[in-house]
């Protein structure tokens, strides 16, 4: 069985005010992780980097909240509603722009995003859709939108010049395409203009492809989403806040399933830099797709690596009740800046299972 560290452990026991019992507790499935009181953040006016100060008035209890309902309906699929057009188009509108955004108590940034949310919306489609995107740029500079994974026409790319221009502060582009069966799985858009810079802020989300018959894919109880990410907070060069559905632990979206369903979960790396290598402690994962590409021979692993950019798909059978940790095992993506109050933080959540 795969366990957090003696120190993880005792971080968690500290935390939740229960010393070697609530150690043993924790160790054991027994209770779940404390979840912080919410703060706000604020943002430095002097540049369009995003960075990130101590806690402020900027976001009220009740806009954080708003926003960490937002990363639990991204754990949850919940996809963004097109509107139909007369030929059965399915047209999503985009607007690109600067937003306050929670990452953790006492910690905010100024987030660029698509639709004020990061990541930006699930977007949810099936082969044989024609699509559209209308993107409105109003961040302060050029961006783009590229379908990573997805063969879509050359001009459709979302690649600066290649050959559509990125799309001006205050203009607007459109992405029209044909869902194909090339473009089946797990998949996320980006933007790809200075992509250091936006896509750690935030301009990014995730595409999920259905087939054009759903029986054509396995059937799991339950399919959920963490999307891992990191952004730069403070002015530093380095990621140093790493998220799951835009948020660091204890904001985190926690997931609840019940003993015995069986479980997908699509993990995307949308960090610009960062590699994450994700557990689920207490359980074996199974590999069954990479980049939206089912394997023949899916893969048993209890470390999940994930470079940047790419997606996975694991899945499990929840046959041991209990509160398990699932997070990053690379120590450096477990902690929050300038936290003194939780030593953990980042990329890290909790999976209830009922």
């Amino acid at each position: 069985m795969n366990r957090p560290s003696i120190s993880r452990l005792c971080w968690a026991a500290a935390a939740a005010g229960t010393g070697l019992l609530g150690l043993t507790l924790v160790l054991f499935g027994v209770i779940a992780l404390p979840t912080a009181s919410a703060a706000g953040g604020a943002t430095s006016p002097s540049t369009n980097v995003p960075t990130a100060n101590a806690a402020t008035t900027a976001l009220t209890t009740a806009q954080i909240q708003a926003q960490n309902k937002i990363a639990v309906d991204t754990m949850n699929e919940q996809a963004m509603q097109p509107k139909i057009l007369s030929d059965g188009t399915k047209e999503f509108d985009f607007t690109a722009s600067t937003f306050q955004w929670a990452l953790y108590p006492g910690k905010s940034e100024e987030a660029w995003g698509v639709n004020q949310q990061v990541p930006g919306p699930v977007i949810r489609v099936k082969v044989g859709d024609k699509v559209k995107f209308v993107v409105h740029n109003d961040l302060p500079e050029p961006t783009t939108i590229h379908w990573h994974g997805l063969a879509v026409p050359n001009d459709m790319d979302g690649v600066p010049d290649m050959p559509e221009p990125p799309i001006s502060p205050g203009g607007s582009f459109t992405y029209e395409f044909t869902v194909t069966q090339q473009m089946v799985g797990t998949h996320w858009y980006h933007s790809h203009y200075d992509d250091d810079l936006q896509v750690d802020s935030g301009m990014n989300g995730v595409i999920i492809v259905d087939p054009a018959d759903s029986s054509e894919q396995p059937h799991y109880d339950v399919d959920a989403l963490f999307a891992l990410g990191a952004t730069k907070v403070d002015g530093v060069d380095a990621e140093d806040v790493f998220t799951i559905d835009g948020k660091a632990y204890p904001y985190a979206p926690e997931l609840t399933v019940n003993q015995g369903q069986t479980v997908l979960l699509r993990l995307v790396n949308t960090s610009g830099e960062s590699y994450h290598a994700m557990t689920l402690d207490g359980y074996t994962l199974r590999i069954v797709a990479e980049d939206g590409q089912p394997l023949p021979d899916p893969q048993s692993v209890s470390v999940v690596s994930i470079a940047p950019s790419e997606t996975v798909d694991v899945a499990f059978t929840a046959d041991q009740p209990g509160d398990w940790l699932f997070h990053d095992t690379i120590e450096s993506n477990l902690t929050n800046p300038d936290d003194t109050k939780d030593a953990m933080g980042g990329a890290e959540t909790v999976i209830h299972v009922k």
